[in-house]
């Protein structure tokens, strides 16, 4: 189901542009896909298949994107989710992303993937609607902290908040 909203997504054009928010609801609608708002530095998009809906949020950045190197999670936190190069690499191949932030070494974890793996989680399994704000990026090989925190979740990785998870 993923996967096929992140095909449909990338029909549009924004190469370069990195993921602020996005919106998933299970139900029944018509598929298809729409720019809700676009201008110079941001974009809004709806993508729909017939059982899902997937809001998307793309930004501009204002300087060119390099993965941060040798992150470890601090010792107080325990290990949720590494993400591979491998996986990465097999993600964005299958849904057809050409966008380049997932292709550095590190390459950065695509959002839709980090969103495909918690939905596959017991904890979101279940939920209906899923918000996930990106703080900071997420790169292949980070040891990644999955918390529960007043008004959802939060995903961390060496102690830095990396994204907000908001479920219904």
């Amino acid at each position: 189901m993923i996967r096929d909203l992140a095909r449909k997504l990338t029909a549009f054009d924004f190469v370069g542009s990195v993921l602020a928010r996005l919106e998933f609801r299970r139900g029944s609608f018509t598929a298809g896909a729409r720019l809700v708002e676009v201008h110079s530095a941001m974009a809004v998009i709806c993508v729909r298949t017939s059982q899902a809906e997937l809001l998307v949020k793309l930004i501009r950045p204002r300087s060119e994107i390099l993965p941060a190197l040798g992150c470890r999670i601090q010792s107080s936190e325990k290990i949720w989710r590494v993400f591979t190069e491998s996986e990465v690499t097999d993600f964005v191949e299958d849904v057809g992303d050409r966008n380049q932030i997932h292709r550095l070494k590190p390459p950065i974890v695509p959002g839709l993937l980090l969103l495909e793996t918690l939905l596959d989680c017991a904890e979101f399994s279940s939920c209906r609607y899923v918000k996930l704000k990106f703080k900071n990026f997420i790169t292949a090989g980070e040891p990644l902290a999955l918390s529960q925190v007043a008004g959802g979740y939060e995903i961390s990785g060496a102690g830095v908040r990396k994204v907000l998870i908001s479920v219904i």
